[in-house]
């Protein structure tokens, strides 16, 4: 799951909607706005009389503010650090694409956005459209329509409006191709096996009995009788972990605080491994053989792999006990077995187990690899 949006809006000087006259930006991170950005743009083109009635923007307003080639160079470090949202989003996504390619910049070949229009219909569905002026008006948020910084920081107060309802943007996920100006649909996902979906229903009973940082008697007690009704289960990760660590502690008939503690640690590593990671700025890859999985806000795999092979980092494809770590992409991905974690981690964990060295990295803690 993401934890940081990146709200963004444009303007446009005429009817080709190639070019870009304003734009905002807002950035969502751990559940409140953090940032607003807003500039307008040299277009370097005509304006429309309707775009100028719309906007307010006339080209004299924008002859000495800066083209976008100057604009991105300040720009692109914010718009590639989150999932990027929108209002009507495939608009805004086509004239930022269209103006990356005019340009000749290379950015990255896809990304992902989730569009608050969509999302909109999903949270209010009783309303007679899910246009911005419309949504801000049922929630009572300040809108300036058609100011991009004004639209930007309302897109992204929906988004906390809809999260604080529940709903999460990763399941409204899009992929855009850039260089097409076009959404690409997202792979379906296979119907987990009755192994994997019982595995996920003992990661669910770990998250609900640690969700208060604290395991009691009466907890352990319950998840072993469960485990006990799932013997089926034996041979399989982390069942054998957790059954043997979970048996062999009750079995003086004593629980300790100490062992409450150590058990409280183990479950909290396999129900979100990479966020019980530690976190370190300082990782050196060089002469590491390293695994990738996920998707990367630095970008496709490739680029990833290349630049971490010039800091000179050994890339596998695969998981074995003869790898250094696996570095896990921060926007995830919907084929993960386990949610929040797919098989190239679970195998890690697993190999972890047996006593094999093997490092999960996130991708926040290669950020200065990556950049350099």
């Amino acid at each position: 799951m993401n934890d940081r949006y990146i709200a963004f809006d444009v303007e446009t000087p005429n009817y080709a909607n190639d070019r870009i006259s304003a734009i905002g930006i807002t950035v969502v991170e751990n559940g409140r706005i953090t940032y607003d950005f807003y500039s307008l743009v040299n277009s370097e083109v005509h304006f429309d009389p309707f775009n100028i009635r719309l906007t307010g923007i006339t080209p004299e307003m924008v002859a000495d503010q800066p083209a976008f080639p100057e604009l991105w160079e300040k720009i692109a470090p914010v718009m590639g650090s989150g999932l990027l949202i929108a209002h009507n989003a495939p608009f805004d996504m086509g004239v930022l694409a269209q103006c990356l390619n005019d340009y000749g910049i290379e950015w990255q070949p896809f990304t992902y956005y989730a569009c608050t229009c969509v999302m909109g219909r999903a949270c209010y569905p009783q309303l007679q459209n899910h246009k911005l002026n419309t949504l801000c008006n049922y929630l009572n948020l300040n809108l300036d329509h058609h100011h991009a910084g004004s639209d930007s920081h309302a897109c992204a107060e929906l988004l906390l409006d809809y999260m604080h309802h529940g709903l999460q943007p990763d399941r409204f996920l899009r992929r855009y191709d850039l260089a097409q100006r076009r959404t690409l649909r997202m792979p379906p996902k296979a119907k987990p096996s009755e192994t994997t979906t019982q595995l996920l229903a003992l990661k669910d009973l770990l998250s609900t009995i640690t969700a208060d940082d604290e395991l009691s008697e009466s907890e352990v007690l319950s998840l072993q009788t469960w485990m006990n009704e799932n013997l089926a289960l034996r041979g399989n990760f982390p069942f054998d972990k957790i059954f043997e660590t979970v048996g062999g502690t009750l079995e003086d008939g004593i629980l300790e605080d100490a062992e409450l503690q150590a058990m409280l640690l183990l479950f909290g590593q396999i129900t979100d491994p990479v966020a019980n990671t530690c976190s370190c700025d300082c990782f050196d890859i060089n002469g590491k053989t390293f695994c990738l999985t996920g998707e990367f806000e630095f970008g496709d795999r490739s680029s990833v792999e290349s630049a971490l092979s010039q800091k000179g980092g050994i890339p596998v494809s695969s998981v074995t006990r003869k790898i250094d770590c696996v570095i896990v992409g921060s926007r995830g991905s919907d084929a993960w077995s386990s949610g929040n974690y797919g098989t190239k981690v679970k195998k890690a964990l697993e190999l972890q187990a047996k006593g094999h060295p093997i490092q999960i990295v996130k991708e926040q803690d290669i950020c200065n690899l990556l950049s350099n």
